[in-house]
């Protein structure tokens, strides 16, 4: 096989992983382990050459961005197995980083830890004591659109702050007479 013919292959290869989701690291890196120089890339390959950077689903991969991608796959690999290792953050600690040094990582790349196949929450870990409900359900409640039962309470969430729970048939004037006295 010829100098041109191995570019070709290892280049088409790396696009294919890019565009499947499983990029191996860095470009330069991915060069090294295969010993193709990266440099004459572009001078081999000529006209079929790209940059790097426009290939569909490539990802700029620092040494942190690898390691925190490897941390998190190898966590998410433990939960599939059913061999959950403790908490992400236990985990992290373990591999000499910090859950803070991974979150702009995890939050970059849109990476949730709760939702993987085989994660459970630790033991002791309170639930949120409310239950979101969209406002249109509450609207159409209020407007009597949608039955409503003594043992249903409406819990309101409002800037985070403040909390307030009422019965589901409460009416509507009462509710209205309610805000105005608390708020003064």
């Amino acid at each position: 096989m010829d100098k041109v013919e191995l570019y070709r292959q290892f280049f088409s290869a790396f696009k294919e992983l890019c565009a499947s989701g499983k990029q191996p690291g860095s470009f330069s890196e991915y060069c090294l382990e295969h010993g193709v120089s990266q440099w004459q890339m572009a001078i081999v390959l000529k006209d079929e050459y790209q940059p790097v950077q426009t290939i569909t689903g490539y990802r700029r991969i620092t040494g942190k961005g690898l390691l925190y991608s490897k941390i998190y796959e190898d966590f998410k690999e433990l939960c599939a197995e059913g061999k959950q290792p403790g908490t992400f953050q236990s985990f992290c600690d373990k591999q000499g980083v910090t859950r803070k040094q991974t979150y702009a990582y995890l939050k970059s790349h849109k990476l949730k830890v709760v939702g993987l196949p085989g994660y459970s929450r630790p033991t002791g870990y309170k639930r949120q004591q409310y239950q979101e409900v969209p406002f249109e359900d509450i609207i159409f409640e209020e407007a009597g659109f949608l039955p409503s039962t003594l043992d249903r309470v409406i819990t309101v969430k409002v800037d985070g702050h403040v909390t307030v729970s009422f019965p589901s048939d409460t009416d509507i004037c009462n509710r209205f007479f309610l805000t105005h006295q608390g708020s003064t």
